[in-house]
Parts: structure tokens; sequence; C-alpha cells
């Protein structure tokens, strides 16, 4: 299982390159990639 502080640096990331790109499905990537680090951490999906 993941740290949440670990998962919390991986979705920043996600986060920087989501609103790095207009293209929608890369946004839905990158969204859904973060959603697979918050679960590994234990958190809920947003």
């Amino acid at each position: 299982m993941m740290t949440v502080e670990d998962a919390n640096k991986i979705i920043a990331f996600l986060s920087a390159a989501y609103f790095a790109t207009s293209d929608p499905e890369a946004q839905k990537e990158f969204n859904r990639l973060a959603n697979e680090v918050r679960k590994a951490s234990g958190q809920p999906p947003q």
C-alpha cells in the first residue's frame, strides 16, 4: 500500500500535467491515474 504523503506527491504531478494540456482525452487519463493512486493509498477517488 502507498502512503498518503507519497500518493499526494504523485497526484500533484498528475494535476500539473492535467492543467498543462487542453486535450480532453489526456485530461481524462490524468484524472483516471490520479484516482488509481488515491485508491492505492486508501483515499477515496474524486
